[in-house]
């Protein structure tokens, strides 16, 4: 009887990658089988295809799978958008015509910086008359030609062009109801990002090189872009000399109790100083509030110096830490012809100043940025007579832990002759007469900063 030959079952997925490494196969024990090498070998060829086929199965699955996901990137995205739109809940068959023209006004202000290198050798004036009417028309084909922000779009300006920053602003017009108009499809931050991408793809405006990410923008006070849309009540001020003095703060197209604007340049290597003053006691004026902005772009974080008056003999000297000034006064009932104005430029080593208002406030030199080396500023604070100041520090970091009177000897303030350094939560400091001075001393370059409001208090209260 013949003896039967056992043939051993082959693992496809292991022994398939052992043969094709030419590993030794235990179970062809004699060269004369040839029936058992046909086998095998159509065993590998039938193993490797398998192989192959797996491979090809996987990458198409991984492909597939790939494909799924950018769809489905792509259709959140475009869910986003819409539901961005159509979150305004005003539908396009139900938007007023005449929106633009009795909506609610929106404005918003901004500024983008042009490439040094991108400057042409035409003077510095002809420059930014050309750019400013290039940006312009640049702004309102943008902003009106877009199906999000079109419908609510009225127009937009230039209102400064300085070096290489120039400034801007938009103005939209809003129904009654536009909570979620102004949160998503009119926010900032859409607004922004628009504008910012079509300066990625674009590049340039007319050949002129801009910087996206150096793209400003926020919400603005009506009173102020009015002024700078329609050219009353606003000064432009050019500091060619070391200094210029108005004898009124009135502007001459500008009615008596409306709020003025003044905007300073100086040269770009110098601060400027301000000296705001009247000698008329006991005025018209019942109230009129100072803020002085170290950016034509008016933000709370860039505010030098603010303070309140009510008809008293006055001195402000306040020193801004760079060439660019914004004073708004604001009005309620008073004669700004008895006051006068005097802008100087000084060396960007200046610092401090005078407060003689009843309240206000004040912050270190670059606020929330870095200072120079080497830095001393003396603030005189004085108030009426029998009167007392309270200073509260809102901010005070100056990096360390908090020390008091002779452990502070390289970065300090001194307010009335006692010493504060490193960080302090908020605090308040109470004078013992109606005037103090006020110190900050600083050796090395950190965005060391403080900032404090103050106002007169009755000394019997």
């Amino acid at each position: 009887m013949a003896e039967a030959t056992l043939i051993p079952m082959i693992d496809l997925q292991s022994n398939c990658v052992q043969m094709n490494n030419n590993t030794p196969e235990p179970f062809l024990q004699a060269t004369d089988h040839t029936w058992q090498k046909e086998q095998n070998s159509q065993w590998k060829i039938q193993c490797c295809r398998e192989t192959y086929d797996r491979n090809i199965c996987n990458k198409i699955n991984s492909w597939k799978f790939k494909v799924v996901i950018v769809l489905s990137s792509i259709l959140l995205i475009t869910i986003i958008v819409i539901l961005g739109i159509k979150a305004t809940s005003i539908d396009d068959d139900f938007i007023d015509p005449k929106l633009k023209i009795y909506g609610i006004s929106q404005y918003y202000i901004g500024s983008v910086k042009t490439s040094k290198y991108s400057l042409t050798h035409e003077p510095m004036i002809l420059h930014c008359k050309n750019y400013s009417l290039v940006l312009k028309d640049m702004l309102w084909q943008l902003y009106n030609k877009s199906p999000a922000t079109g419908y609510y779009f009225v127009d937009s300006g230039v209102f400064q062009c300085s070096n290489v920053t120039t400034y801007f602003w938009l103005q939209f017009a809003l129904p009654k109801e536009h909570d979620l108009l102004i949160k998503y499809t009119l926010s900032v931050e859409m607004l922004l990002n628009v504008l910012r991408q079509h300066l990625y793809l674009d590049g340039k405006v007319k050949n002129i090189e801009v910087e996206p990410s150096s793209v400003k923008l926020r919400f603005a006070d009506d009173g102020y872009v009015r002024s700078l849309k329609i050219g009353q009540c606003v000064s432009h001020v050019l500091l060619l000399s070391k200094e210029k003095t108005f004898g009124s703060l009135r502007i001459g197209n500008c009615s008596t109790n409306n709020n003025t604007y003044w905007l300073v340049q100086g040269q770009s290597d110098h601060s400027i100083k301000t000296v705001i003053s009247t000698e008329a006691e006991g005025s018209v004026c019942t109230g009129v509030n100072v803020t002085m902005y170290n950016t034509w772009i008016p933000d709370s974080k860039q505010t030098v110096s603010k303070f309140s008056q009510t008809g008293l003999s006055i001195t402000n000297e306040i020193i801004t830490s760079g060439n660019m000034l914004l004073v708004t006064f604001r009005l309620t009932e008073c004669d700004l012809s008895q006051y006068s104005i005097t802008f100087l430029q000084v060396p960007t080593t200046a610092c401090g100043g005078i407060l003689a208002g009843m309240n206000g406030s004040f912050t270190s030199p670059s606020y929330l940025n870095n200072h120079r080396e080497e830095i001393n500023c003396t603030w005189n604070l004085k108030v009426q007579e029998h009167f007392r100041i309270i200073i509260f520090f809102k901010e005070f970091k100056l990096g360390g832990f908090s020390l008091i009177d002779e452990s502070c000897m390289a970065d300090y303030l001194e307010v009335d002759g006692q010493r504060f350094c490193g960080d302090h939560k908020p605090f308040l400091f109470h004078s013992h007469s109606s005037s103090l001075q006020i110190n900050f001393h600083s050796k090395k370059m950190y965005a060391q900063h403080f900032a404090a409001d103050y106002k007169a208090t009755d000394a019997h209260v």
